[in-house]
């Protein structure tokens, strides 16, 4: 079925009975997530990240009270991402929308109030921000060698490592700098997630 078919049929089951409204719906969501010039092709022949936002689309017929979307953002190339951050934050203005990603910038750009699950239970919550603050001034990185990675988790409380043109960027959360070399930075969501995460603070 074509998108435009496909969306109506299900804007039908969704009890959108009424034949202008829901034309004017359904043309309306496909513009939204910018489907509208594939409106005509069968969705089995969209690629992954326009079924994704076929998907949304498909949510947010019949105007829900409560949208969940679980990791929106995956697969989708960075214009496409911020289209569809807009198009959530938009649809929040009148919406409960509940996000389920690991994407943190995602939830930073979009959510006014934030849980953080480990193990199955939630482990803080509160505004991005909020978190954030939390740990602003205690966060310390250093550039170094693969090999020292395991000494310094063992010796410090450490955030998280990334590889960088061959060395290892390594976050420490600590009140002072850990050791010479370290350099204090303004800590961002991720840094956040992981201190809650692993119960740091």
């Amino acid at each position: 079925m074509s998108a435009l078919a496909l969306l109506d049929h299900l804007a039908i089951l969704k009890g959108v009975r009424n034949t202008k409204e829901r034309r004017k719906q359904v043309e309306e969501l496909l513009r939204a997530v910018n489907l509208w010039t594939m409106r005509g092709a069968a969705v089995a022949t969209y690629s992954g990240g326009m079924k994704q936002r076929f998907g949304v689309a498909q949510a947010l017929l019949g105007d829900p009270k409560v949208l969940i979307v679980d990791e929106p953002t995956a697969g989708l190339d960075p214009f496409e991402r911020q289209r569809f951050l807009d198009l959530l934050s938009e649809a929040g203005e009148d919406k409960i929308i509940i996000l389920s990603t690991h994407i943190v910038d995602d939830v930073r750009d979009l959510c006014p109030d934030m849980a953080i699950m480990g193990e199955g239970e939630i482990v803080a919550r509160g505004a991005p921000e909020d978190l954030i603050a939390k740990i602003k001034g205690k966060v310390w990185r250093k550039k170094v060698e693969k090999a020292d990675v395991d000494a310094l988790k063992e010796k410090y409380k450490v955030l998280s490592t990334r590889l960088l043109m061959g060395g290892v960027i390594i976050s420490v959360l600590a009140d002072a700098p850990p050791e010479a070399g370290f350099e204090g930075d303004e800590p961002n969501l991720e840094d956040a997630y992981f201190a809650h995460l692993y119960r740091l603070v």
